[in-house]
């Protein structure tokens, strides 16, 4: 997997599963996104790319289901091309791949600058014909497969005189070479000449019908065909082997021109289907009415109203502070999705997204690890990023909280100043005074609206809120309302010094 993301990143960000629905066809677009292998490092990269993706974002749905077709059958062709195409099963592959590759440039050519493949077509179309299944064929082999038929049907006909002559005898026809009768029908038919006995179950005989003089020439002469036609195969596989070796390079690029469609038409999906922007490049990370979906369907299915984020900022670090429930992690995780959408090509669902491109994008986890304390897995997570080189989006959720409050509070104010003038950008959310005093750049999650809703959810306005400056204290009564007994949340109160 490209280090640009690591695996608790991508878990806290919930990027698979927003990408999830938009899964691509092919095992080049899927390996892809699971290796973050398509992410845009380059100002270039990312303006050659949504050149192209502004024309395919103008395609039909017709053309785009066509297209989807096509890319169902294209096989994976990673393997032959590192080893070898050596067996029968390897070229009805690669014939497969691209037979299908030139029904993709034929109707797609226009939006995607596609490499030609005529000559290999013809090369491969020469050895095993035009459709996309495979016949493997030369002059040679077409007449021993016609002498190889002529001699079956020679012997079928032997076969079948051979049954006639039994049912004459004993009024029963064999279905094949091998039968079983009775063990008195059995001794007319050894007698006879006309079978010999492969078993003997006491009362039934199992019997093969004896090779007379013809039969066994016929049964020789295919023997002897089907080797010189297997002889014949293996000889032509070397020869369109040693001719699709000047191939492997255009092979590669085909592959990557798989992947690219691919992915495009993923992104298309996910465009229409979210309503999503178009992003651009700045130094400020800047969203409009950015929209992170898994929440957002988990308030239409609830029927819960859902409050868009919108936010700027630049390096340095950003606070995000509000009550338990206030919607501070929701805020990261989409931040975090959003930057990760926008590297790996993917229209963004906002109606403004801007972001400057980073080399590396990291989640400091505390998550559990054999040995460790969520502290010290903290700590260490933060330092490995730390130690990356370049520019960095860095998330941390209530940075410190693991650990005692007084210390827990120093670090994350340390924190704050150590990174201020960075050129990261570093988001951190908290529940720490201090911390979001010191700040520079602070957005304030989650204002009560109605304490008196019973359901949680409902008592929010989740919108972010710039330079406001206050830890809400609300914790106790919300404590009471999800049903902690009054007794606690009253003593709690005395030693807040409340009463």
């Amino acid at each position: 997997m490209s280090d640009f993301v690591d695996g608790p990143t991508r878990s806290f960000t919930m990027i698979d599963e927003i990408l999830r629905p938009f899964v691509p066809k092919t095992v080049y677009g899927r390996r892809a996104l699971e290796d973050f292998s398509c992410i845009m490092n380059s100002e270039e990269q990312f303006s050659s790319h949504w050149n192209r993706l502004r024309k395919v974002l103008k395609l039909s749905n017709e053309l785009v289901l066509s297209l989807e077709r096509i890319l169902e059958r294209i096989p994976d062709l990673s393997h032959q091309l590192e080893s070898g195409f050596l067996e029968i099963s390897d070229f009805a592959k690669l014939k497969r791949f691209v037979f299908n590759f030139l029904s993709l440039r034929r109707i797609a050519d226009q939006t995607w600058d596609l490499p030609e493949i005529d000559d290999l077509w013809k090369v491969l179309s020469h050895y095993f014909g035009d459709g996309e299944t495979l016949q493997l064929q030369s002059e040679r082999l077409v007449a021993l497969r016609k002498a190889h038929l002529e001699t079956s049907k020679k012997l079928k006909m032997e076969l079948n005189r051979l049954c006639d002559e039994i049912q004459t005898l004993v009024g029963l026809r064999p279905r094949g070479e091998e039968f079983t009768v009775s063990a008195q029908v059995g001794e007319k038919l050894v007698e006879s000449r006309l079978a010999q006995i492969v078993k003997d179950y006491g009362e039934r005989w199992h019997l093969r019908l004896v090779d007379t003089e013809w039969t066994t020439s016929l049964k020789n002469d295919l023997e002897r065909l089907e080797e010189e036609m297997e002889l014949e195969a293996s000889k032509l596989l070397k020869d369109v082997s040693r001719k699709i070796a000047d191939f492997v390079d255009l092979l590669i690029l085909c592959e990557r021109a798989v992947e690219t469609v691919d992915l495009d038409l993923s992104r298309y999906r996910m465009y229409f289907e979210y309503g999503c922007c178009e992003p651009t490049l700045s130094q400020n990370l800047r969203m409009i009415k950015g929209r992170f979906v898994p929440t957002l369907n988990y308030c239409r299915k609830n029927g819960y109203e859902y409050y868009p984020i919108s936010l700027e900022t630049g390096p340095g670090v950003t606070v995000l502070c509000g009550p338990n429930m206030g919607g501070k992690t929701t805020a990261l995780r989409t931040i975090g999705s959003f930057v990760l959408l926008f590297q790996l090509g993917y229209p963004v669902p906002a109606e403004e997204f801007s972001s400057p491109i980073f080399k590396f994008v990291r989640f400091v986890s505390r998550g559990e690890e054999m040995g460790f304390s969520s502290f010290a897995k903290e700590i260490r997570s933060l330092v490995e990023a730390l130690q990356l080189e370049g520019r960095k989006l860095l998330l941390l959720d209530e940075f410190g909280t693991s650990t005692n409050p007084i210390e827990g509070e120093a670090l994350a104010l340390a924190i704050v100043e150590h990174l201020l003038g960075s050129s990261d950008h570093v988001f951190l959310t908290t529940h720490y005074p201090r911390v979001v005093m010191q700040a520079k750049n602070v957005y304030s999650c989650g204002r009560i609206k109605n304490f008196e809703e019973e359901d949680p959810h409902k008592m929010f306005d989740y919108s972010l809120v710039p330079n406001v400056k206050q830890v809400e204290r609300i914790g106790l009564k919300l404590a009471q309302k999800l049903g902690l007994p009054s007794k606690i949340v009253e003593k709690a109160r005395k030693h807040c010094g409340l009463e």
